[in-house]
């Protein structure tokens, strides 16, 4: 009983959802606002261009809107309440070490994202998997106050490199159902995976001619919704050396239940016309009762994005080699990883997308079976 009330609470959220934006047509409610198309802002949706990077750190504003600042309406008081929604089909989930699943709805989210006036904008989202029994739950949120291009403030409850509209470290940006392992590891396990919410206060923005974008906060640790005794520091740089080639740092430091952990990451990003390489390589180090723990991974990833002539993405092929290695204590599971990932996703519409997915862990530790999953997947953006 308690998981049908659950749904249906759900399916009312959803409705009520669409009916505020209208035709199930619409697309997410920024290319409403703007009448533009998602590819404008993203080269291979959820990824962003160099446009859709911009879009972001300003604060969900373009040039225009920088320029009638003074002028900036907010969409409560023009009347086009900014909700978007997607729901998310995992039809055929197959994993060799489980059982085949059929999540014929797998997840259900809600977005509420724009600008609240000429300085504030907001982002948060409501979302509910099967995993939980589809109980709505409290997602990534963020509050910014922008005071010019090189300094935005904001506050969050999410990851803590929320401003950072690279990609490849933001677990919301994945074009994959599997997270990229440098940022989905915990590693010694002293805190939790780069990916993890937390509460932090950051500082970020773009210097040196726009060519240098920066992040730095202090927060919680992961997990911790109330950010107390337990903190962390956070510090992301991105150069662009190129207009579409970017190297970077980013440094996450704090202390959980007095051990102390460090993450390391360099990290490089380069368009060569339709083809995306990303790569990462992280190094952490955990405090235990023997010493310290040092643990790398690394993760390679690259995708072709076909267009049509308007430049409208129609198919994506997608490769992603990950290596990691993990310590928790436990001899049975600790050692080195590797895996690689095969996506091939079709673009049905500028906010409908399907992919077939493979994932293969094919080197495990002594001990540790190897493993594979077949997944196909289906998104629909509102």
């Amino acid at each position: 009983m308690r998981r049908l009330q659950n749904v249906m609470a759900m399916g009312v959220v959803s409705i009520a959802g669409m009916l505020m934006m209208g035709s199930v047509h619409a697309v997410p409610s920024f290319a409403t606002k703007y009448e533009k198309n998602c590819s404008y802002c993203h080269n291979a949706w959820p990824q962003l261009n160099a446009k859709g990077r911009k879009f972001k750190e300003q604060g969900y504003r373009f040039k225009e809107d920088l320029k009638a600042e003074a002028n900036t309406t907010p969409y409560y008081e023009a009347g086009d309440f900014p909700i978007s929604g997607m729901f998310i089909s995992r039809p055929y989930d197959n994993k060799d070490s489980g059982e085949r699943q059929i999540r014929a709805i797998h997840e259900v989210e809600l977005f509420i994202a724009g600008t609240m006036g000429n300085k504030i904008s907001i982002f948060t989202e409501i979302e509910a998997e099967d995993e939980t029994d589809f109980a709505p739950e409290f997602g990534s949120t963020a509050l910014s106050y922008r005071f010019s291009k090189e300094a935005t403030l904001q506050m969050t409850y999410t990851q803590a490199n929320w401003a950072d509209g690279y990609g490849f470290l933001g677990g919301h940006f994945r074009l994959t159902r599997g997270h990229v392992a440098v940022i989905d590891q915990a590693f010694g396990g002293v805190d939790g995976s780069l990916r993890s919410k937390r509460q932090n206060v950051a500082l970020t923005g773009r210097v040196a001619g726009d060519k240098l974008f920066y992040n730095v906060s202090i927060g919680g640790i992961a997990g911790d919704a109330e950010g107390e005794e337990d903190t962390s520091i956070n510090a992301r740089v991105a150069f662009d050396i190129k207009k579409n080639i970017m190297v970077g740092g980013y440094i996450l430091s704090g202390e959980a239940a007095s051990m102390d952990f460090n993450r390391t990451i360099i990290d490089a990003q380069a368009d060569l016309e339709d083809i995306r390489i990303q790569a990462a390589f992280a190094m952490a180090e955990d405090d235990t009762t023997a010493g310290t723990d040092k643990n790398n991974a690394f993760s390679l990833q690259a995708y072709n994005t076909m267009k049509t002539k308007k430049g409208m993405p129609t198919w994506v092929q997608l490769v992603r080699f990950d290596s990691y290695e993990r310590s928790y204590g436990d001899s049975e599971n600790d050692g080195e990883y590797r895996s690689l990932t095969l996506n091939l996703t079709h673009y049905l519409a500028q906010n409908v997308k399907a992919y077939v997915e493979y994932w293969d862990l094919f080197d495990t530790p002594a001990g540790v079976d190897k493993d594979n999953r077949l997944t196909l997947q289906l998104y629909v953006g509102l």
